[in-house]
């Protein structure tokens, strides 16, 4: 690995941690730079679960020595969420690639959407009170792990619309559960990509590097930082991988030129 990669892995990383400590999808840069690499799109996807460990246990710890985290509902909900995850690990790390590129970049634009006209709107909350988890909870997790499981990219979204519009928890609170949540499932996944050989140590760990200290520096200078530039950037990077997807540009012709 040259150093000009490893460069890009921990500054890309920085990028993501920064991104996905204030809102999340940031997961769309690393399968990104991945694929530009060289690396296939179903090994890219499955590396990408490393740095997502990193980042999750990170935040858990911090949210349990601060006592924000409530064990029994992140029990209750992270366990058919992992059971999901684990069936929908399996699903991408079977299908076959050409399908697999039509299904996540139809999620992109869907994201894309999301972040181009109600980028906040399931930070919102409507209003309900606080609710116990009922039934019907147990399966809208098992889907949401499903999803995770096989894509990741916006997995925090969907998890804090859940427990926020859904459930009545603040922001808070509710990015605690999700924290907890992805990191009850994501070594599972990763055990999964693993046992297909579709994982790349090294890019993984390298682009993890980055993301600690991404997610380090927003949380230090979180007052500091312009989200909504952040934002934007997102948007540039989603757009641009899906035009990558489809073919219309090459992002890692882009790249060899400056490498």
């Amino acid at each position: 690995m040259s150093l000009s990669v490893v460069i890009l892995l921990i500054c890309s990383g920085i990028f993501v941690g920064v991104v996905n400590t204030f809102a999340g999808a940031a997961a769309v840069v690393s399968i990104s730079v991945y694929t530009a690499l060289g690396l296939p799109i179903e090994v890219a996807n499955g590396t990408n679960r490393l740095p997502v460990l990193f980042q999750v246990g990170a935040a858990a710890f911090n949210f349990r020595k601060q006592r924000l985290l409530d064990y029994s509902v992140g029990l209750r909900l992270g366990i058919p969420t992992a059971l999901g995850a684990v069936a929908g690990a399996e699903f991408a790390a079977w299908v076959d690639p050409s399908v697999f590129v039509v299904l996540l970049a139809t999620i992109l634009v869907l994201l894309l959407t999301l972040l181009l006209f109600s980028p906040n709107r399931i930070l919102q909350g409507n209003g309900k009170p606080l609710r116990r988890v009922h039934r019907l909870d147990y399966l809208w997790f098992f889907l949401v792990g499903i999803y995770g499981g096989a894509f990741q990219i916006g997995m925090g979204y969907v998890i804090l619309g859940l427990t926020i519009m859904g459930m009545g928890y603040d922001v808070i609170t509710a990015n605690a559960l999700k924290s907890f949540i992805v990191m009850l499932y994501i070594p599972l996944t990763l055990a999964v990509y693993m046992v297909h050989g579709q994982v790349a140590y090294g890019y993984g760990l390298v682009h993890a590097v980055g993301n600690v200290i991404g997610a380090y520096v927003a949380s230090k200078y979180a007052t500091r930082i312009d989200t909504r530039l952040l934002r934007w950037l997102l948007i540039l990077f989603i757009a641009l991988t899906v035009l990558d997807l489809f073919r219309i540009i090459s992002i890692r012709d882009a790249l060899e030129h400056i490498l």
